[in-house]
C-alpha cells in the first residue's frame, strides 16, 4: 500500500471513530449506515454524506480486493484532499463564537421602546435579547415591535416610542424563538438548531452564546437567523 492510500485509510478510520461516537452504534455496523445515522441530526455529516459514500467504496476496494497480494486500485492524492477536508470539517468545525456578532447589544425591560429601536436600527440589527440584571427576560424582534405598533395605531394610542419594551414583548408571536448554546458550541451545532426549529415548525430568530449556555449568563455573542449565509461560509472557508 503506498503512502497516499496509507493516509486516505488512516483518515477515513478517523472518521469512521467520530461517526461511531455520533451514532453510539453497535461495533459491527457498517461505515455506510453510520453516515446515514448520523446525517439525520448532524448537518455536516448530511452534507458529505455521498462523498462519504462514494469514497467508502473506494477504501473497502483498496483495503480488501487484492490478485496476488497485490491491490487493484489506489487513493489518489485528489481523494485523500477530499477525505482530509471532510475529517477537518466533522471533528473540527468552526467555532459559531468566531463568526457570531459581538459585543452583544442589550436592553432592558424598563426602557423605553423608542430608545431599543434606535439601537437596533443605528446597530443595523433586528434583535435585541432583553435582561434584567444577569436574568433573560426576552428576545425583542423587528417582527415584534412591528405587532405591537400595528396594535397601538389601532388603538389610537400616542407617544408610543414611551412604553416600555416589557410591553412590546407582550406581542410575541412565538416566545421561544431563541436558544442558548454554549461557547464551545459549532457552527453546525448552529444549523442542527434552525433545522430542529424548522422541523417543528417555528422559527428561531437568534442563538445566543453565553459560557456555558445558561440563561442566567451574559451573552458573549449573537447569531441571528440573517446570518446562516455566513455561517455556510464559514464551513466552506
Amino acid at each position: 500500500m503506498d503512502d497516499i492510500t496509507s493516509q486516505f485509510v488512516a483518515v477515513y478510520n478517523e472518521i469512521d471513530v467520530w461517526l461511531r461516537g455520533r451514532s453510539k452504534a453497535a461495533h459491527e455496523q457498517g461505515f455506510t449506515r453510520l453516515v446515514d445515522a448520523v446525517s439525520h441530526s448532524h448537518p455536516g455529516a448530511k452534507r458529505h454524506s455521498q462523498t462519504l459514500k462514494r469514497l467508502a467504496t473506494l477504501r473497502n476496494f483498496v483495503v480488501h480486493e487484492h490478485r496476488h497480494q497485490a491491490p487493484l486500485a489506489a487513493a489518489t492524492q485528489h481523494a485523500l484532499k477530499q477525505l482530509i477536508k471532510i475529517r477537518n470539517e466533522l471533528v473540527s468545525p468552526p467555532l459559531l463564537l468566531s463568526i457570531s456578532n459581538r459585543p452583544v447589544e442589550l436592553c432592558r425591560p424598563d426602557d423605553p421602546i423608542g430608545q431599543a429601536v434606535k439601537l437596533m436600527h443605528d446597530g443595523s440589527f433586528s434583535q435585541l435579547p432583553v435582561y434584567e440584571g444577569q436574568r433573560f427576560i426576552g428576545l425583542l424582534t423587528a417582527e415584534t415591535v412591528a405587532r405591537w405598533l400595528a396594535s397601538s395605531f389601532a388603538g389610537g394610542q400616542q407617544l408610543v416610542e414611551e412604553k416600555p419594551v416589557a410591553e412590546v414583548l407582550l406581542h410575541q408571536e412565538y416566545p421561544g424563538n431563541h436558544v442558548f448554546v454554549t461557547r464551545t458550541a459549532s457552527v453546525f451545532d448552529a444549523l442542527a438548531e434552525f433545522d430542529k426549529s424548522l422541523r417543528r415548525g417555528a422559527r428561531l430568530d437568534a442563538i445566543l452564546l453565553t459560557e456555558s449556555g445558561r440563561a442566567t449568563e451574559a451573552p458573549i455573542g449573537i447569531i441571528t437567523i440573517h446570518d446562516i449565509p455566513k455561517i455556510h461560509r464559514a464551513i466552506v472557508t
